[in-house]
């Protein structure tokens, strides 16, 4: 009973969040002349939107290396071009799906290629949980330019508390089995379960590095920005672009949409428009950057389709090291 009780949950989660990325998408549409979106598509630079895709094309690679660092934080050995090619495959299912999928898919694909099913998770969650601690940083470091550019001083408090909130949560996983909490909740029973590996990696100098990548591929995903306004002309300084886009990553991330679309859309066609960009161009921008993020992922999946899909539970079983500290 609560098997199905699960998965009807689930089901109107997935439900709920595709029509708020469908109405989203929709009412965009409606407010942008279309045939504008596609003669600015077309009248972008192809060499500009190849330096692009390159710069997209780090993404996964960074996802393999914060995962690797995540792993070896909760002390467990891992392989670096595994990891990589099995995180590049889950993107791709993230971009299309809900986030959690994209982590559910690195999950099982780790688990198959003989890592431990509860170090596979364990080390998914450390890893999307700095990755997340990582954006309302470097969000709450750029909300001053956000504040100026847009005349608003909200979004300095509103970075401030979302990251207060993200540390909070931290400090309560990292004590969370010494505290009282219900094992029948499922929320607690997640909590504890994670508790002893995440302080492992907080207290290693692994979760050091961890935090650094993922301020850095915070950082890509602006650079990435970057380039794409250069390719479709937007007339937005990088400056802007610093400003803007750790707000639209913080929003994004937020569980209530598949994968970012819509929310993503709305998000830069409002704070672009601040900086006197059309509507036209930050659309066009919004959906080449959810489309080459898809697209970033490819080679890795096609790379685990054809090389190592036929070798899933064949790998090595990992061995559990000491973390040096």
């Amino acid at each position: 009973m609560t098997e199905i009780r699960n998965s009807w949950r689930s089901a109107l989660g997935l439900i709920a969040k595709t029509a708020v990325s469908a109405l989203l998408v929709t009412f965009l549409v409606s407010r942008v002349d279309l045939s504008a979106v596609r003669e600015s598509l077309a009248a972008a630079s192809w060499a500009k939107l190849a330096l692009a895709l390159i710069i997209f094309f780090i993404v996964p690679l960074l996802g393999g290396l914060r995962w690797w660092l995540a792993f070896r934080g909760i002390g467990v050995s891992a392989r670096l071009p595994e990891l990589t090619v099995l995180f590049s495959a889950a993107l791709v299912f993230g971009q299309a799906l809900p986030s959690v999928a994209g982590d559910g898919a690195r999950v099982v694909l780790a688990s198959r290629h003989g890592y431990n099913l509860r170090a596979s998770l364990q080390s998914v969650m450390a890893e999307r949980v700095f990755m997340v601690l990582g954006v309302l940083a470097l969000a709450l470091a750029t909300s001053p330019l956000l504040a100026e550019l847009t005349g608003d001083r909200r979004p300095i408090w509103i970075a401030g508390a979302a990251l207060a909130a993200g540390l909070a949560g931290l400090a309560l996983l990292l004590v969370a089995d010494r505290m009282p909490i219900p094992s029948r909740l499922r929320l607690g029973h997640a909590l504890t379960y994670a508790a002893e590996p995440a302080r492992r990696l907080a207290t290693s100098r692994w979760g050091g590095l961890l935090a650094f990548a993922s301020i850095v591929s915070n950082l890509n995903f602006t650079l990435a920005a970057i380039s794409l306004g250069d390719a479709l002309d937007v007339k937005a300084s990088a400056w802007d672009m610093l400003a803007i886009m750790p707000a639209v990553t913080m929003v994004t991330i937020l569980p209530i949409s598949l994968g970012g679309w819509g929310v993503r859309e709305g998000a830069l066609v409002f704070l672009l428009g601040r900086a006197g960009v059309p509507a036209v161009q930050a659309l066009s921008l919004s959906l080449l950057f959810g489309l080459f993020g898809m697209v970033s992922g490819l080679p890795g999946l096609l790379v685990w389709a054809i090389g190592w899909r036929g070798r899933e539970g064949t790998t090595p079983g990992v061995v559990t090291l000491t973390v040096d500290r």
